[in-house]
């Protein structure tokens, strides 16, 4: 089809996602170009059927990841424990066979491959990565169908269980809890996949974000939507939080851009969430007994007077309950501490100080700070999260979005998510009254529902104009689901921008 020579200087390996092996599609049309690809394919043997499943899967992804960013490349194993061809998480049995795909695709021209190498700078391994050659981009050109056909596979698991070091576990049980789980992930999932989510500005659906071995490009597309559970420790009462979508990896900044079917949207989380559980567990009402800013401290000189104090505190004492010992604590702070900010050097005697100010201003929880509560806290957030999918599904038939304690609905149901946040949080903690922030710019009471009058004063950050690119891919996308000019969630008086 084409050469196989590429300049490496010119190429960025780390601009890579790993390869999504639950990439499906049962179109004609997709079905099609994949037999054309196939007959290109001289040296394959094997099972025919078997081998164009393979195939299908990874031209389906390399298109997806085309679509939205032509330079991202795809992270593939070559180890042989990589694939589970039984595994309750592999609904496609993907087996090792790949990988002589992807030597016979590499052969014949159809995409580049870069082998397993270590990194110049930090000498770190990585996984081999490939991408589409010259040939097979024309090809995708010419291609019948569209990216909207593309989708995660029907049967994929949504319920996932891992042991202590974070391994699947196959041969779990359907007890009425996980299968009760199952079915509103199906249904939430297949809410999510009707709808259009997107940022609304962006020309290019792609966003740079973080910075140092942090910097990644993420893709804001419609096929990376699909959301999971997992639960953790082998147990069905740790963790349990649901992971999924692009809009998790996405800076709360630009979350503020996104729309639902054309339809600008609002952000709601609970202020303080898992130190008002670990009071309401000794019987403490925080917000009505205390009612004070819990990362708010005053006489802690001996840092950088740079350093943001109170995010600071805050990041270090939610690294803390999160964390089995201080030593694990202090590590994760690092980490998540901005890449160039003061807090990042931060020494040990310096955060334990931090720490010990922590206990002494939350002493009836201070027992819990580096004890491994928070795997436990997971699982109660998680249980609020659940109540919220289940009255958006089921109840208003709305999309929400979920980032573990924030929230984000289309803009006039914000009034009600503020509502049913409290409910929840009622019903799971026992705890009344929490209290919970509008993070969006353009509406900032919950207690007044805006007039459609007064919508455009409080647009904020939807004043810039929607890109061509996502005017044109919301009609589309429209036109393909056959939806109608207004879904039966969307106000009355909510205009589509």
């Amino acid at each position: 089809m084409t050469s196989n020579n590429f300049d490496n200087n010119n190429i960025d390996y780390m601009n890579s996602r790993p390869l999504d092996v639950h990439t499906w599609s049962d179109y004609s049309e997709v079905n099609d170009f994949v037999d054309d690809i196939y007959l290109l394919l001289k040296s394959i043997k094997g099972h025919k059927k078997g081998n164009k499943r393979l195939l299908k899967v990874l031209l389906l992804d390399l298109y997806v990841a085309w679509t939205a960013d032509p330079d991202l490349k795809i992270m593939f194993s070559r180890d042989n424990n990589a694939y589970k061809a039984k595994s309750r998480y592999n609904e496609l049995h993907i087996s090792k066979k790949i990988r002589d795909i992807v030597d016979v695709m590499v052969e014949e021209g159809i995409v580049y491959e870069k082998q397993g190498f270590n990194d110049r700078v930090s000498g770190i391994g990585f996984q081999s990565r490939l991408w589409a050659t010259d040939g097979l981009i024309e090809q995708f050109k010419a291609a019948k169908f569209s990216q909207f056909q593309i989708h995660s596979h029907e049967a994929r698991e949504p319920v996932v269980l891992r042991d202590e070091v974070k391994k699947d576990i196959e041969d779990y049980k359907d007890t009425p809890f996980v299968i009760s789980a199952r079915s509103l992930l199906a249904d939430y999932n297949q809410l999510l996949a009707k709808t259009h989510i997107d940022i609304y500005d962006l020309e290019r659906p792609v966003l740079e974000i973080g910075e140092g071995k942090k910097k990644m490009r993420l893709q804001i597309n419609q096929q990376d939507k699909f959301v999971r559970r997992i639960f953790n420790n082998r147990r069905w009462d740790q963790g349990g939080r649901f992971y999924g979508g692009w809009w998790q990896r996405c800076p709360k900044d630009y979350r503020k851009k996104i729309k639902m079917d054309g339809i600008m949207t609002a952000e709601i989380d609970f202020s303080g969430l898992h130190i008002v559980m670990l009071y309401s567990q000794q019987g403490i009402n925080y917000w009505a007994e205390l009612n004070e800013d819990p990362y708010q401290l005053h006489g802690i000189n001996d840092i950088d007077p740079d350093i943001n104090l109170r995010a600071a505190l805050k990041l270090l004492m939610l690294t803390a309950i999160n964390a089995d010992d201080e030593a694990k604590a202090f590590q994760a702070f690092r980490f998540q501490a901005e890449t160039g900010r003061p807090e990042k050097n931060l020494k040990n005697d310096q955060l334990k100080s931090m720490l010990e100010a922590l206990k002494r201003k939350h002493e009836p929880i201070a027992h819990k700070m580096a004890s491994g509560a928070g795997i436990d806290l997971m699982f109660h957030d998680s249980q609020i999260t659940e109540q919220l999918i289940k009255r958006f599904t089921y109840h208003y038939q709305c999309p929400i979005l979920t980032v573990h304690d924030s929230y984000v609905v289309p803009f006039g149901y914000d009034r009600i998510l503020h509502k049913e946040m409290q409910s929840a949080f009622e019903l799971i903690t026992g705890v009344t009254h929490p209290v919970v922030e509008h993070t969006t710019d353009y509406f900032d009471s919950t207690e007044d529902e805006p007039h459609p009058s007064h919508t455009k004063q409080h647009e904020g950050s939807y004043s810039a104009k929607p890109s061509k690119r996502h005017q044109k891919e919301l009609e589309l996308f429209k036109e393909f689901k056959g939806k109608p000019d207004r879904d039966s969630w969307v106000p009355e008086w909510t205009m589509v921008y």
